[in-house]
């Protein structure tokens, strides 16, 4: 029986692109303003460096995330068991 990850593969992708649009919406807006990119936020870490490492890591998690949804949904197909094999069902 398919799981629900497999029977939606879109949800998963609106779900990762929505989760990375949003950042990168708000860098754009940032980019448009030097003054905004450029205030400190810790030590000589500005604004725009910080946002830039945060869209980065959820680009990373993100894309960890849809990756492994996705792996989990692939079901073996029904000549690759171990018994259809034994059988001479698959090479």
């Amino acid at each position: 029986m398919p799981s629900a990850s497999s029977r939606h593969p879109s949800r998963d992708t609106r779900v990762l692109v929505t989760v990375n649009a949003l950042p990168l919406a708000v860098g754009v807006l940032l980019s448009c303003s030097a003054a905004l990119g450029e205030i400190s936020a810790y030590g000589r870490l500005t604004l725009g460096m910080a946002w830039a490492l945060a869209q980065l890591a959820v680009l990373v998690a993100g894309t960890w995330w849809y990756e492994n949804r996705v792996a989990s949904s692939f079901e073996p197909a029904s000549g690759t068991t171990a018994a259809a094999r034994s059988a001479g069902g698959a090479w």
